[in-house]
């Protein structure tokens, strides 16, 4: 999976992609949003990684 985040500082926004072979999917997400979303998926990994 190829994740690419892209600041587009006219709008202060991030441009996020993420490509994968049976996945495509594009956001524009601001700051806030972006930081949640990392947060969410940092509690996911450390989750599954206690699981094991």
């Amino acid at each position: 999976m190829k994740i690419n985040i892209r600041h587009i500082k006219e709008k202060d926004i991030f441009e996020l992609q993420i490509v994968e072979p049976r996945l495509r999917a594009h956001f524009l997400l601001n700051r806030k949003i972006l930081n949640d979303l990392r947060v969410i998926i940092e509690r996911a990994l450390l989750d599954s990684a206690n699981k094991k």
